[in-house]
This record gives structure tokens, C-alpha cells and sequence, in this order.
């Protein structure tokens, strides 16, 4: 995993771009809606392949003699910021959070050949779309795309401790909201937010 800024520009510059359109839109509260805050926790985001790689470059560069024995793998925890597009759309600003950390062993002696900790922090912007919505239920879809930072750390002498800039993305293809001021929000997609999501939502 060779740690490869020089593409972050342009998606970094359109990152500050949608930024502004998000918080600088004129649109009325009162005239589209209220905006909202989510919080929640993701399950097996996209991320998990990239900790694969780290497994099969570990195993190839050791000639397949260190293997992992251990991974923990927290939930991928999330904050959006939603903000009113009209009566059935938003602009949602997304941060999340992730960790992995695994232990390998020399598969012939069972000693500890080393650890590794991948941290992931991810900012995307996207738009929620309502199929249906009323005042306690909405189906939904959501796609977003940003950027994620991938920070890596590790004690094994064929892996590199780096900093990688990574394309994100989430496709959310169906989301179920139930609630009024407060509610409940589930949905299952793809992507850095993960396959399934919960969540809950505050309007404002």
C-alpha cells in the first residue's frame, strides 16, 4: 500500500466546491423543509477489500509464510448534515470514521510476525433523493462521492507505514426513514458507508 497524494487536487477542489454550494444555498427552511442531522454506524463498507490487498501483498512478499490470525473490525461510524432541495431532495454532507487492526503469524512457527492498524477517514457529498415521503415515513436513494483518507500503521518489515488519498463513493439504492422531528433511518447500498446502515435523525 504506497501511500499516492498527487491526485487529491481536483477531487479535493470539487470537495471545497460542493461544500459551498451546500452551505451557501439560499433555500428556505421554511419553504423546503427542515434540515437534518444523522448519526449512525455502517456495516462492511467497501474498505474491507482494501484490507484484503493488505493480505494478499503481506502473503506474497513473505513467499506466503505470514498469514492473519486476528482482525478487529469496528463499524464504520458516520455524521451527515443534511440540508433541503426542494420537498423531496437533499444535500447531505457525510463524514465517517473506520478502523482495522490485525495481528499475523509465521504460519510454520506460530510466533507474532508484526500488526497492523488502518485508519479511515471519509468526507463525501451527495444527494438523497425521496421516492415517497410524508410526515413519518420516506423511501429513499442516496448516492454520494468524496474522498478518503487512509492512514496506515504497522511493525512488519514488508509493509510501509503511509498516508493514501482514496476515492470514495457510496450507492445507496434504498433507504426507509420513519419519524417526524426525530427518526429512524435504515438503508442498504454500497460503498465507504457500507452495505447496511442505521441510523438516527434530528430535524431542525
Amino acid at each position: 500500500m504506497n501511500g499516492k497524494t498527487n491526485g487529491f487536487a481536483t477531487p479535493g477542489a470539487l470537495i471545497v466546491l460542493l461544500a459551498m454550494v451546500l452551505f451557501a444555498s439560499p433555500l428556505s427552511a421554511a419553504e423546503n423543509g427542515a434540515a437534518e442531522l444523522h448519526v449512525g454506524v455502517g456495516v462492511a463498507p467497501v474498505q474491507t477489500l482494501f484490507e484484503l490487498f493488505t493480505d494478499i501483498t503481506l502473503a506474497t512478499l513473505s513467499f506466503g509464510t505470514i498469514e492473519p490470525t486476528t482482525e478487529t473490525e469496528n463499524a464504520t461510524l458516520f455524521v451527515e448534515y443534511a440540508r433541503p432541495m426542494g420537498d423531496m431532495s437533499q444535500l447531505v454532507m457525510h463524514v465517517d470514521y473506520t478502523r482495522y487492526q490485525k495481528r499475523y503469524e509465521v504460519q510454520s512457527t506460530g510466533t507474532v510476525a508484526g500488526n497492523v492498524t488502518d485508519d479511515f477517514y471519509t468526507l463525501m457529498l451527495g444527494v438523497k433523493r425521496y421516492y415517497v415521503r410524508t410526515g413519518s415515513f420516506g423511501l429513499f436513494l442516496e448516492l454520494m462521492g468524496g474522498v478518503s483518507m487512509l492512514q496506515s500503521q504497522t511493525d512488519i518489515d514488508e509493509l510501509e507505514t503511509n498516508s493514501s488519498v482514496l476515492i470514495a463513493y457510496q450507492i445507496t439504492p434504498l433507504g426507509l426513514r420513519l419519524g417526524d422531528r426525530f427518526a429512524l433511518d435504515l438503508s442498504v447500498g454500497l460503498g465507504y458507508k457500507g452495505i447496511v446502515g442505521l441510523g438516527a435523525s434530528y430535524a431542525f
